[in-house]
């Protein structure tokens, strides 16, 4: 009886290590203060939309990218994106930070209900777990992930070829400008 509780009383003390390490690499929600001025994240916005890709590949900027600042429930969310273009295939590139634990669930998810010619697998990218997204009818694929656990780093490529096709893109894509940011707005 004497080592049931105590195996009992081990697994409780360690339940909440086991816990924490399963979410090791998942996103942060990364604002402490919540009612900072919002400027402090429209200049993080800023920063992030400055290490933004010059091109992806054969893909050059077809558009303005273009910072973004937003409030969830959970906090705040800021970042940039921007389109690029390669001949009539346009691919979206959007970095977001911030309170973003929720977000990625919900991006990770998808379109749950989009029928048979969706599809969902993961991958990997830049050595981080990665939830892609294909339709095989409106021939789009996206592939999102989390970057040192403080970045959403989402592709969407209109049309593809494959599923592929964007992961290949995310991997070519040149990560370290902003795994660099030092940003302001974070803990």
């Amino acid at each position: 009886m004497m080592r049931r509780e105590m195996l009992l009383a081990l697994s409780v003390a360690l339940a909440p290590a086991l816990v924490c390490a399963c979410d090791s690499d998942g996103p942060l929600d990364s604002v402490i203060d919540t009612t900072a001025n919002p400027s402090v994240w429209h200049d993080d916005a800023a920063k992030i939309l400055d290490v933004l890709p010059k091109v992806v590949t054969s893909f050059k900027p077809s558009d303005a990218a273009t910072p973004f600042n937003t409030s969830y429930r959970t906090g705040p969310v800021f970042g940039a994106s921007c389109t690029y273009a390669d001949g009539p295939r346009q691919l979206v590139v959007r970095v977001e930070s911030g309170n973003i634990r929720e977000r990625f669930a919900t991006l990770a998810k998808g379109h749950a209900n989009a029928g048979e010619s969706f599809v969902t697998r993961e991958a990997t990218v830049h050595g981080q777990k990665a939830t892609v997204h294909w339709n095989g009818l409106g021939l789009t694929a996206d592939v999102v992930y989390v970057l040192q656990r403080r970045f959403i780093v989402e592709l969407r490529l209109v049309p593809a070829r494959s599923d592929d096709d964007v992961v290949q893109l995310a991997e070519a894509m040149d990560v370290a400008p902003l795994t660099a940011l030092v940003l302001a707005g974070m803990k």
